[in-house]
Parts: structure tokens; sequence; C-alpha cells
């Protein structure tokens, strides 16, 4: 089988920041009938997505169904489960209000870096805005990609942290209100660590490998424990040596013993 290769290698890559941090909405409204009057009609359902304008629910005035009020959502997000009731009555000073709308796009994940480490982070704001990954269970490929908003610099009593807030358009909606999610933040540093393409990484259900091509031209499966991602790099902590030739294009079709010819040159999944 032709595939292309590259050779694992001690290269130098940033150093990055972790901590655990939560999505929040970037905004939440609070809509309120604009009249008083009965709620006859719900148009929602918890958790559904609307845009602005959108039917939210009706009520009736004193007139019955002779004087009914159309409540349209005012923006676009998520809204959240009815505090309210089909038959309940309603006004503008319900502090409740019908129900509310949280804005997802963009999202903001609020989180916390100890005090010593903050300094890195200051540091590279000076630069302007810092570009920051979100992470789910799958610590290879990012659910999210923004930037930090902004930082406090007060220490949150007696922890010794400091608060940031990092902002995502979230426009494909991998980040919702409530999720938990690891934070990378790039320190003003580097490190050299075991490094190879991202496209020689595969996944299977028991975690992730590559195939490594021996001398004799035969490939190989090697299971991997990956570190962080760096633009078309992957940190690599166990599983390969410096030298090891692993294939990044072609892995379609191989399996464990495949007999393989090395096409020379750049892979296309690479820039090497």
């Amino acid at each position: 089988m032709p595939v292309f290769t590259a050779s694992a290698a001690r290269r130098t890559v940033p150093i990055y920041l972790k901590s655990v941090g939560t999505a929040v909405a970037s905004k939440t409204t609070v809509v309120r009938s604009p009249v008083g009057g009965k709620l006859t009609e719900i148009d929602f359902t918890a958790g559904q997505r609307v845009l602005a304008g959108d039917l939210l629910a009706r009520v009736a005035g004193p007139r019955a169904e002779r004087d009914v009020t159309d409540i349209r959502a005012p923006a676009s997000g998520r809204v959240g489960g009815a505090p309210r009731h089909v038959g309940d009555m309603v006004s503008p000073g319900d502090e409740t209000g019908i129900v509310t709308i949280s804005r997802i796009e963009p999202i903001s994940v609020v989180f916390a870096l100890p005090e010593t480490m903050l300094r890195a982070v200051r540091e590279k704001l000076l630069l302007g805005n810092l570009p920051v990954r979100a992470y789910g269970d799958d610590k290879v490929q990012a659910l999210a990609e923004g930037h930090l908003r902004r930082g406090d610099q007060e220490s949150q009593q007696g922890a010794g942290k400091g608060e940031l807030v990092a902002t995502f358009p979230n426009t494909d909606h991998a980040l919702s209100p409530g999720m938990r999610v690891e934070m990378l933040v790039p320190a003003n540093a580097t490190r050299t660590a075991l490094a190879i393409p991202l496209a020689a990484v595969r996944r299977s259900t028991a975690g992730y490998y590559t195939y490594m091509v021996t001398r004799s031209e035969t490939a190989h499966v090697r299971p991997l424990s990956l570190g962080t991602v760096t633009d078309d790099l992957v940190v690599v902590r166990e599983g390969l040596s410096p030298g090891d030739v692993i294939v990044t294009d072609g892995q379609e079709q191989l399996t464990e013993g495949s007999r393989v010819a090395i096409v020379e040159g750049p892979s296309p999944g690479t820039s090497e």
C-alpha cells in the first residue's frame, strides 16, 4: 500500500496552562408579557434554540380571545424551562417572566488559575487577544477555539486564584451553558517534547494509535498516550521513540502487518 510518512522527533512546543471551567451564557434575557392577562399558549420546549422574532407564547387580555398578545423572542438563543403554565396569570412586573433566553453565540467559559500562573497570562495579553481552547473528554480534538477576553486581577478570597473569562464564537453550538470543559491557555514559555504530525493519529474504541513502519516496510499498530496539540503537531507521552517512522496519509487501507511502499515527499496532511 502506498503511504506518506514522517518521523517522530523532539520538537520545541509551547507550554499550556490547564484549568477546568464552566460554560455560561454570554447574556441572559428574561421574557415578560407586556400586558396583564392569562397565558393561553406556550410555543417552545425547554432547551430549544429560538431566533429573534419567533413566537414564544400568547396572552389573553381582559376581553379573552378577542384581546390576544403574541410574545415573541427579543433575541436569539436557547430557552430555559417555562416557569409558567397555560392558564397562569401573567403581568409585566413578574420577576421570573414567562421564560429566559440564554445567548450562546458567543458563549463564555469562566475558569481560574493560581496567582503564580497569572503573570504568564498577563504577559501574553499585553500582545493582544490570547487564543485558548476548550476540550471535553477527548483531550486531543478541541471542542472549541476562542480567546481570552479579560482577567480578574483580584484573587478569590482565600483561594489564591484569579478568575478568567474566555469567549468562543460557538456557531456550531459545541458548548452549552453549564458544560464543564478543560481549558488550555498558552503560557509565555516553551519546552522540548517528542511530537508527531496530528495527521498520523487515529482513534478506535480502545484509544489513540498510529501505524509505525518498520525497516522491512510493514506497518504495525502502536497505541499512543498523547499530550497537547499545537497547530498540526501533537505531543506523544508514550508509544513512540525519536526516529520512529509513522504513517501520515494512507492509513485507511492498512491493517496490522500490511506491506507498504513509502511515497517520497511531504504528506498532504502535514506541513513537513
